[in-house]
Parts: C-alpha cells; sequence; structure tokens
C-alpha cells in the first residue's frame, strides 16, 4: 500500500509535458549488487527503480564486478548524466565520490553540477541515515524515502575527507571518505563478523566474545593535527590551489541542471584566523583509534583515541555498541581538528585499517577536511516526513506544492 501510493505521487509529476526542445533528466545508478547480502539489486528493481521510472528518469544502471569497481565506473564514465545515485552502503559511496573527484583532479567547485543521491541498500548505511534521518527502522520507508528525496530535487553541500597516502607514488590518487577510518581491535574484530555466520543474529557480538586475543593489541602513532576551522583566508587559498590544479569541465557534466541546492554568501578570502595554520603534535599509544566526520554547522574531525589496556568485558561490551550504534563505554581521549597527519610506527608490514568499512593497509597518511566537497540529495524539511502504515509520508497536494509540478527547464 505504501509503494502503490509512492508511485501515484510520482507518476503525476512524470505525466507532466516537456518542452520539445528538453529532454528527460538523465541519472547514472551505481550499483553494487554484492552489498548487504546481494540483495542490494532485487531491492532496488523492487522499491527504488519504479519510482525513478515513473518520475520521467531516463536510468542509466552501471553495476559493479569487483571491489573498486564503483570507482573505476565513475572515473571511466563516458556519456552525459545530471545526477550520481549510489545503490549501496557507506563504501560504495566513498568509492564513487573518489572516482568523482579523482576525475575532477581534485577540484571540489564543479561538483555542484553532479548531485549525488544515496539509495541506502548496503549493511552500513551510516550516511544516509546521517541525511535521510528515518523515523522508523521499517527498510522499505527508507528506500522510498531515500528515492523520494532525489525525485524532491533538493540537495545540499555536504563535507568529505580527503585522504593521502604519504608515501605513494602517485599523490593524485587519493580516496575520499564520508564517514570514518577506522584502525585497532575493534576493527580487527569488526572484520571477523562474517566468520561467525552460523551464530546468526548473534555474530556481532561473536566477533567480540571470540576476539579475546585481540585485547592486547596496540598501535602507536605520531599525529599532528590543527584545530577546527569554519573557513577562512588560509583555507581559501588550498581550495584555490587545488583549483588552479584543476584540467576543467568534462562534457558529461550538464551544466543546465536545475536541482535547488542551499548555498552560502561568505567571501572566506578575507577572513583571518591565525590559529587555522598552527599545528600541534601528539604521540598515541592505544588499543583503537577511530577518526569519524562530524557533521555540524562547523564540520570537524572527530578522533576518538581509546585506552592503551582494557579488560576482556569491556572489550566485548565496546565492540558490541560499536556494532549497535551507540555512544562508547569507556573514557575515550577526543582531539577535534581540521587537518590531521598520522605517522604510525609500525614494525612489520600488512597492518589494516578501515576507510568507510573498507579495507586499506596502513600507510603514514594525511587527512583533510574538505567543507562543502559534494552535494548531496537530502529530504525538504518543508516536506512532512510522518508516516504510518496507511499513509505516505508525502502527501499529493503537499508535493506539488513543493515542485510546482514544474517542467524540467
Amino acid at each position: 500500500m505504501f509503494m502503490s501510493q509512492c508511485c501515484k505521487i510520482v507518476s503525476a509529476y512524470g505525466n507532466m509535458p516537456l518542452p520539445v526542445d528538453k529532454k528527460p533528466k538523465k541519472v547514472t545508478v551505481i550499483l553494487n549488487p554484492a552489498a548487504n547480502k546481494r540483495n542490494s539489486k532485487s531491492d532496488f528493481e523492487k522499491y527504488c527503480a519504479p519510482l525513478l521510472y515513473l518520475a520521467g528518469y531516463s536510468v542509466t544502471v552501471l553495476t559493479t564486478e569487483r571491489e573498486g569497481g564503483a570507482r573505476s565506473l565513475v572515473e571511466n564514465l563516458i556519456g552525459e548524466t545530471d545526477a550520481l545515485i549510489v545503490a549501496g552502503g557507506d563504501g560504495t559511496l566513498s568509492e564513487v565520490v573518489t572516482g568523482l573527484l579523482r576525475r575532477l583532479k581534485g577540484d571540489i567547485s564543479l561538483t555542484e553540477h553532479l548531485p549525488i543521491g544515496i539509495l541506502p541498500l548496503g549493511h552500513t548505511n551510516n550516511v544516509a541515515r546521517q541525511l535521510l534521518q528515518p523515523q522508523d527502522d521499517n527498510h522499505v520507508h527508507f528506500l522510498t524515502n531515500a528515492t523520494m528525496a532525489i525525485i524532491n530535487e533538493v540537495n545540499s553541500a555536504h563535507p568529505v575527507v580527503k585522504i593521502e597516502n604519504l608515501e605513494s607514488q602517485n599523490p593524485e590518487k587519493c580516496v575520499y571518505a564520508l564517514n570514518s577510518i577506522e584502525w585497532g581491535a575493534l576493527r580487527e574484530a569488526k572484520v571477523t563478523r562474517d566468520q561467525y555466520w552460523y551464530f546468526g543474529k548473534l555474530r556481532d557480538l561473536a566477533a567480540f566474545v571470540f576476539g579475546n586475543k585481540l585485547i592486547h593489541y596496540t598501535l602507536e602513532a605520531d599525529l599532528e593535527y590543527s584545530p577546527p576551522c569554519s573557513g577562512c583566508s588560509n583555507c581559501y587559498k588550498k581550495i584555490n590551489s587545488a583549483m588552479n590544479k584543476s584540467s576543467g569541465l568534462f562534457s558529461w557534466i550538464s551544466w543546465a541542471f536545475s536541482f535547488n541546492r542551499n548555498s552560502g554568501g561568505i567571501d572566506y578570502s578575507k577572513v583571518i584566523n591565525p590559529e587555522c595554520s598552527n599545528y600541534s603534535k601528539v604521540p598515541i599509544k592505544t588499543f583503537n583509534v577511530n577518526i569519524n566526520l562530524d557533521v555540524k554547522q562547523t564540520p570537524v574531525l572527530q578522533i576518538n583515541v581509546c585506552p592503551e589496556n582494557i579488560s576482556y568485558s569491556e572489550f566485548v561490551k565496546e565492540g558490541y555498541s560499536k556494532f549497535r550504534n551507540e555512544n562508547s563505554k569507556i573514557q575515550n581521549f577526543i582531539i577535534e581538528a581540521k587537518d590531521v597527519t598520522v605517522t604510525p610506527h609500525i614494525d612489520e608490514e600488512n597492518k589494516w585499517l578501515s576507510i568507510d568499512n573498507e579495507d586499506y593497509e596502513v600507510k603514514p597518511m594525511r587527512l583533510s577536511l574538505l567543507p562543502n566537497a559534494v552535494y548531496l540529495f537530502k529530504p525538504d524539511n518543508s516536506i512532512n516526513k510522518k508516516k504510518n502504515d496507511q499513509e505516505s509520508s508525502l502527501s499529493l497536494d503537499k508535493f506539488k506544492n513543493h515542485i510546482g509540478l514544474k517542467q524540467f527547464v
């Protein structure tokens, strides 16, 4: 009933006539069929694709075939498109953003012409939850409201974290994250989760119950960081420098894209903040460190440094709370920063960390916070999102008033 009502609402928009000199908007879907135990493709075709087609969109679906495939698809994308839609989890989203910014040579001034929609079809959908703020745990509601957010044609700027491997021979091959970077014992336990599939819903807990050897895991590194900054002349110079290295526009970016977006008119080249370029250095010795992108009025990198030693019971409780997206149960040392350089003390190879739940080898790296780096589709706050089993989250009248049933212009 919910899907039927959503389809009726969207078809009212999709049935509007289009001027003869205009073409239907084109969207490219990057679908990860392996996401969420290989259920992502069927969920997309059942709950998301019908709404996109009924809205009158010209939809191209590109399917990933391997790890890193989403990044390659975007880097080598041919033809015009008005928006990218990520059908997967946080890892797929990170790959798409990485592919886009690599293709643009890191020039974030061009991303506003190609907004990104998120269809939360992965196992981990933290970015989508932050952006869409679902009102319940119903998976169908989550997917349809994510699709509606794209059709509503509203997007806003979102920060990303630029991660540079300081030992790489190709410095332009950066990775971009929108959620978190984790290194340590908790991360090592999490990646073993699927080994305990026979425990069913308890496999999350089993990964930590049987990970008792990891309580002796110790990592050491030096952190060099600058304080948070809402924007100043120093930040402006860095962004300008990156833009000057850009190779220009690509033919597949649509300059006629008419989606609404929030914008700011602050001239940061005239804002002076002497603290922005002051760096502090601190050594850490811990069993786990997590660097989260905290999205608020002034985005920051929140560095959570756990204690050096914890008990077995604390390890199990802390790990399980992570899977349940609950606050930490132990006292962490917290640092807020804008840029961070991590220099690990590693005597052996094959140490791994997670970037948006994707595995990367531990190397010296520089993390830079890029505000307003990409544009993500989001719900329009002017529309009432409350829903129940008998009622769609978008009433036809409000949907008409919001978009004016406008033609593509």
